[in-house]
């Protein structure tokens, strides 16, 4: 019984709310006012005839007015106290309407204004409204702010720069172009590494405002291009500038000529004084870019353009460069698969020692052997596995293979030791030591018969790494040899303290030996400085008796090249070092 009542009070205040929820206060307060009339004229009628009855003795049906004048008076009572309190009830309404509107358009626009109003409880109201408002316009501004500004520069940041683009871009037409130019310090990390954290944010934030001035000075018709346009901080040390009206590519090449200009003085930060560049993708829309993923993705590959070809400068986007780095792009994921698959073979060029004539060792090549037989050039794909970083794993697979081939060679009877290059990339993992310790051991080759090449121009820019890394391998007996010597900027002293034992003298020196009159002036001083400091020479890219006579008699250690051999697989290495007799070598030689 309880749950039935229970249900029928449910079912009574839903259909009370379904009720007052169709209702306006107007017609509420109407209803309300026409019940309550009738309420009060039927209460007064009733002690009018229970008066008349009782104390003065009249019949109740005896009526002072006619039947159809009371209906009358009723119902024109009722109407008159509906319509009364209607329009009453109706200001209230534009009250309530008005606190509405600007409560819905107050966020968006500060001009609104909430008009004055009457009664204390409104007024306090309005008040209340107005502060609150007013509070949550400031909170919106911050979180704007937040979201739309890089707090680096207080320049727009990259989701304004979208949200704009988003915008204008569909406006874009090949009479109207717009234009996007993704844009790129230069030298702006070794900077921050001189200057710190903070100072870099700074220069970040002299470098915006130095672009906005460039742009705000443009005169003449050229500031057309700058009709709606955008300049934002991205990531990093990146900025875009958007030209939603570019007008035409000589403005473009005219606002980012102004840019590059901007960046001729240098900037003096914290009493430093720091020069930087920039450099910049350009991409039109629509001719080279109708979305806005592919006007940052062009821009972006402009850019990468110019780092490869000149380091900097600015560049317009052509459809040649989507090809290559969709062919880019296709190598990437080969040359993962061949990482995957270890499709990468060790090839070994011989070197040959001068005074004795034998083979004393042999440099370990990388060659990428594809399923079908092709052999892919290490010019194609050593760059791309340093982008990648897939380039340590292929050193890890060519270092392992041999090793396990130099293991072969020992117990072959022969004294040959092999030479691994190893890359920048692969030089700064934390793992290097550990890594070349592991394969030594699981390959069984002692320590002696490896040794490790590196670039000079590492070897100079990080001597503590070298060091480090190199301490614990050559206690074993591990070499170490500076590759392409003569092509850095070397700083001698530094060479002087690293733990080298062997110099390779760039085969670039080796080959103008019969062209340039300079080159053997450049290798006698070479030989010369390795001969005081005690360190053995190979001499690299040897061709001819003529290069490999003069190599001998001023004192080069160890020569390759092909005059002797190009680089041979494990087995044709093999057949190479079994046929090779201390009379024939001594007659290529010509020891005599």
């Amino acid at each position: 019984m309880a749950s039935g009542e229970e249900y029928l009070s449910v079912d009574k205040q839903s259909f009370i709310s379904r009720l007052l929820g169709r209702m306006t206060i107007p017609r509420f307060a109407a209803w309300c006012a026409a019940v309550a009339t009738i309420i009060i004229f039927v209460g007064v009628w009733t002690i009018e005839q229970a008066y008349g009855a009782l104390i003065e003795g009249k019949a109740w049906t005896d009526m002072s007015l006619p039947i159809w004048a009371i209906m009358l008076l009723l119902l024109s009572s009722s109407v008159v106290a509906a319509i009364t309190a209607w329009f009453f009830a109706r200001e209230f309404q534009n009250v309530l309407v008005d606190f509405t509107r600007y409560l819905e358009v107050a966020q968006v626009d500060p001009s609104a204004r909430l008009s004055n109003v009457s009664f204390v409880e409104l007024r306090r109201l309005r008040s209340v409204v107005i502060r609150s408002v007013g509070k949550l316009r400031r909170d919106n501004d911050a979180l704007r702010r937040t979201a739309y500004e890089d707090p680096r520069t207080s320049m727009p940041n990259l989701i304004a720069l979208e949200e704009h683009i988003t915008k204008t871009l569909p406006r874009a037409k090949y009479e109207t172009p717009a234009a996007l130019i993704v844009l790129d310090l230069d030298n702006f990390t070794r900077a921050s590494e001189r200057l710190g954290a903070l100072a870099s944010e700074a220069v970040l934030k002299a470098c915006g405002q130095r672009m906005t001035n460039a742009l705000d000075s443009l005169e003449g018709p050229v500031r057309a291009g700058l009709n709606n346009s955008m300049l934002a901080a991205m990531q990093a040390d990146s900025f875009a500038l958007y030209l939603p009206s570019a007008v035409s590519r000589d403005y473009v090449s005219n606002i980012a000529r102004a840019i590059r200009l901007a960046f001729a003085d240098p900037f003096i930060v914290s009493g430093q004084s720091v020069t930087l560049g920039i450099s910049g993708g350009i991409v039109i829309a629509p001719e080279d870019a109708d979305t806005m993923h592919k006007l940052f993705r062009h821009a972006e590959l402009a850019l990468r353009q110019v780092r490869t070809d000149t380091g900097s400068g600015f560049r317009y986007f052509s459809p040649r460069l989507n090809r290559v780095a969709r062919g880019k792009y296709m190598l990437e994921a080969e040359l993962r698969d061949a990482v995957a698959n270890r499709e990468f073979k060790t090839h070994f060029q011989p070197k040959i020692d001068f005074q004795t004539g034998q083979v004393v060792g042999a440099e370990a090549l990388a060659r990428w052997v594809r399923p079908n037989g092709k052999i892919i050039s290490p010019n194609t794909f050593i760059p791309l596995a340093e982008e990648t970083g897939l380039v340590t794993q292929i050193g890890e697979q060519v270092l392992e293979a041999a090793c396990e081939s130099a293991r072969i060679w020992m117990q072959e009877g022969f004294n040959a030791t092999v030479a691994v290059n190893v890359s920048p990339r692969q030089f700064q993992s934390s793992d290097l030591t550990e890594t070349v310790l592991a394969i030594l051991k699981r390959t069984g080759l002692p320590p002696n018969r490896l040794e490790l090449e590196i670039t000079e121009s590492m070897a100079v820019s990080e001597p503590e790494k070298v060091a480090r890394v190199m301490r614990p391998l050559r206690s074993l007996g591990t070499k170490l040899a500076i590759d392409d010597f003569g092509t850095g900027h070397s700083n001698l002293s530094i060479l002087t303290q690293l733990p080298f034992d062997v110099f390779k003298i760039d085969r670039q020196f080796v080959s103008a030996l019969e062209s340039d009159e300079q080159a053997p002036a450049i290798i006698e001083m070479i030989l010369a400085m390795a001969e005081t400091l005690g360190l053995n020479t190979v001499a690299e890219g040897v061709e001819t008796e003529r290069q490999a006579d003069f190599l001998r008699r001023r004192g080069c250690s160890m020569a390759q090249g092909f005059l002797y051999s190009a680089g041979l697989p494990h087995e044709a290495f093999m057949d190479f070092i079994r046929g090779w007799s201390s009379k024939s070598e001594a007659s290529r030689l010509k020891v005599g």
